[in-house]
């Protein structure tokens, strides 16, 4: 199946997105349709055949037996023949081609100012809240049966009157993501909804599912630092001579920041760092020493499980790490989706993630990741788990400023102190099985037991998470490898698995 392509404009950075006015559940609807009617037909006819030999193939039979069918194929190819619409966005105005002619008061083209808001809306037959199907993406079955719009629209309003929508589900991904890409770089921000902006970040980040967006709505997708006069990069910002483009800011505050950007059409994600201007020439020397001794050991990791950090590059003052992008869930996102998870899951998640830190415990030197929470583990569709975002540019920062960067309900005791070691890991390991098991956040600097809070968890694996979170470092497991073998055992000789909730 062909759609357009989207076409940008050299000139300006203007973008133009056409696309079919025809949805794909519309299309399937009416074929499934025509396809029934015309097995009713050739029954209908077939039974006369066989009751009236004689008159079956007269000519009026004939023609009375094709004109229903005929009816239906061309109904079938007045719907769904190709009607496009046209978007067009440039720095100075918006224009719609063959796009809500009646809604916009026949004035297509608008001024950015005349936009007094931009929002996500939704069909009157659907709940709100909803994820978007994309045009070329799977379809059910039931989807398929239905005729009308099947997912949420972006809705222009303007000060002038008028309106203008564009159907999400009308649209590719790549084409969604292109839209939301030119509203936000030549919109004005003060206008965009709460919920456009959430859709923005779900769709450009691939990290939720029709599901679990509905659950996570009230979710802020907002950074996870708290906000400084530290002023982070501008969207569409270029580095390194074009090569990167910011595309979103997903995290900023203290003095670093996570982007999602573009480096040859492929996602990426940038972390940037800065060191503050009032340290000494000898503090900002030792945690640059550090920060590119780590870059350079983490440019050489190869696993299957790990996001690779394909750069590191200091540009204005300020460092980066260029980090593989890797779309899907977080588990920390699945736990507010669907509350905590069943025990034989998580001890598999489990051997997986101490399978990836016996494999950085093991480099030479040891690399520790340091940032071993829930937010920064991904879980694939074939239920595997992936490990991203190195806490390397966190602690960086924290060398040079004296603070901790980051949830410190994971943060071993040790680590607090600035003296992190492969057991710090084990002790983030251990809070993040907390949060799986039990829903919640563990307790800062504290032995969890989420047996306490639930008394379905078995013993064998409560035990597991307090060995894990004990407070004095000599008090945990001596390596991820010990661990991995305790589980083991565990598995099968306890039957841990048998005693979660199936």
């Amino acid at each position: 199946m062909d759609y357009p392509l989207v076409n940008d404009s050299e000139r300006d950075g203007a973008v133009s997105i056409t696309y079919s006015l025809v949805s794909d559940s519309t299309k399937k609807s009416i074929l499934i349709l025509n396809g029934f009617m015309t097995l009713m037909i050739v029954f209908t006819y077939t039974s006369i055949f066989f009751r009236h030999p004689a008159h079956s193939f007269s000519t009026s039979t004939l023609v009375l037996g094709l004109l229903p069918i005929l009816f239906l194929f061309f109904m079938q190819w007045h719907i769904c023949r190709r009607k496009e619409g046209t978007v067009h966005l440039s720095a100075d105005a918006l224009e719609f081609i063959d796009i809500s002619p009646l809604t916009l008061l026949k004035r297509s083209k608008r001024d950015w100012a005349d936009v007094h808001s931009i929002q996500i809306t939704y069909p009157q037959s659907m709940g709100k809240n909803s994820f978007p199907h994309f045009k070329g993406q799977p379809l059910s079955f039931w989807s398929s049966v239905r005729f009308n719009n099947y997912g949420p629209n972006v809705t222009f309003d303007f000060k002038s009157g008028g309106s203008a929508t564009i159907e999400l589900p009308y649209l590719t991904k790549p084409q969604a993501e292109e839209l939301l890409g030119a509203i936000e770089k030549f919109g004005d921000p003060s206008r965009f909804s709460s919920d456009f902006v959430k859709m923005q970040r779900a769709i450009v980040l691939d990290r939720l599912d029709s599901q679990s967006f509905t659950q996570l709505w009230s979710e802020s997708l907002s950074p996870r630092y708290c906000a400084t006069t530290y002023v982070p990069l501008a969207t569409n910002q270029e580095l390194q001579n074009g090569r990167y483009t910011v595309l979103m800011e997903l995290a900023a505050g203290g003095m670093s920041a996570v982007y999602l950007a573009k480096a040859d059409g492929v996602k990426v994600i940038l972390k940037e760092s800065v060191l503050p201007p009032d340290i000494s020439e000898g503090q900002q020397e030792k945690a640059r020493e550090l920060f590119e001794r780590e870059a350079k050991l983490l440019l050489k990791l190869s696993h299957p499980q790990i996001a690779k950090v394909l750069d590191r590059f200091v540009e204005a003052t300020r460092d980066y790490l260029v980090i593989e992008y890797v779309p899907g869930l977080t588990l920390g996102q699945l736990v507010k989706a669907k509350g905590k998870q069943k025990e034989k899951d998580v001890l598999k998640w489990c051997r997986q993630l101490l399978e990836i830190l016996a494999y950085l415990h093991g480099q030479e030197p040891p690399l520790l990741h340091r940032d071993l929470t829930p937010d920064n583990i991904i879980l694939r569709a074939d239920n595997s788990v992936f490990l991203i975002d190195f806490g390397a540019a966190n602690e960086f920062v924290g060398q040079a400023t004296g603070t901790m960067i980051g949830k410190q309900c994971y943060i071993a005791p040790e680590q607090l102190r600035g003296k992190a070691s492969q057991a710090s890991d084990l002790y983030a390991l251990g809070g993040t099985l907390h949060y799986l098991l039990t829903g919640d956040d563990p307790e800062p600097l504290s032995v969890s037991n989420p047996k306490e809070q639930c008394s379905q968890i078995s013993q064998g694996c409560s035990d597991l998470v307090s060995s894990l979170t004990a407070y004095e470092y000599s008090d945990r497991p001596s390596s991820a490898a010990a661990v991995l073998k305790f589980v083991d055992t565990l598995d099968t000789a306890s039957g841990i698995a048998k005693s979660g909730k199936k």
